[in-house]
Parts: C-alpha cells; structure tokens; sequence
C-alpha cells in the first residue's frame, strides 16, 4: 500500500496521527505503508475517510487520490480539488482571511 504514505504525507500527516484517528497502532501502519500487513476492510474505510482519498487509490488500483465524492457530485478539475484540501488544512482564522481575500479579488 504505497499509496497510503504517499496520501499521508501529502495530506501533511504522520504514522501516529493516523494511527490515532484511525484506532489503530502506529507500528500497523508502518507495516501496512511497508506492505508487510494489510488493513481489515473497516480499517482501509476509515484510512479512506480520515485521509481524504478513496480505498481504490489505497490499494493502488488507481493512480487518482481525488475522493469518489468529489468525482461523483461536482465537475471539479484535479486543481479545483487539490484547492479545496489545502483550504480545509488552514485554520478558522486563515480561512476568515482567505475568504475576504476572495470577496476583495472578484470585486
């Protein structure tokens, strides 16, 4: 599952960060990354869930991180999307300020 590192460090997290939020340890998800285990069916769910991602991407059956939701639901382009995750990884704050940037540029 390399795949599963290469989503966790784009989405700017560490081993034990998902551990945690997943409910697993952080030497399972060593071993999944490093393809020496493979996650029950609930737990590549909630890796999909909490990164972000679809299980196919996981699972390398699919080279696109983009989650099914945003596939399925809107007409976003690969930048639109990869726009959408930056601005949920900034602050309350930072996105207060984003926002009124926004209103200031389309004015």
């Amino acid at each position: 599952m390399e795949n599963l590192k290469n989503i966790r460090e784009k989405r700017k997290r560490n081993q034990l960060n998902v551990a945690i939020n997943v409910g697993v340890s952080q030497e399972m998800i060593s071993s999944y990354e490093s393809g020496k285990a493979y996650p029950s069916a609930q737990t590549l769910i909630e890796l999909a869930k909490f990164l972000d991602t679809s299980t196919d991407y996981l699972l390398g059956l699919t080279d696109n991180s983009v989650p099914t939701r945003f596939l399925n639901d809107s007409k976003l382009d690969q930048e639109e999307i990869d726009l959408l995750n930056r601005y949920k990884l900034l602050t309350k704050e930072n996105k207060l300020k984003l926002d009124g940037y926004i209103d200031a540029l389309i004015k």
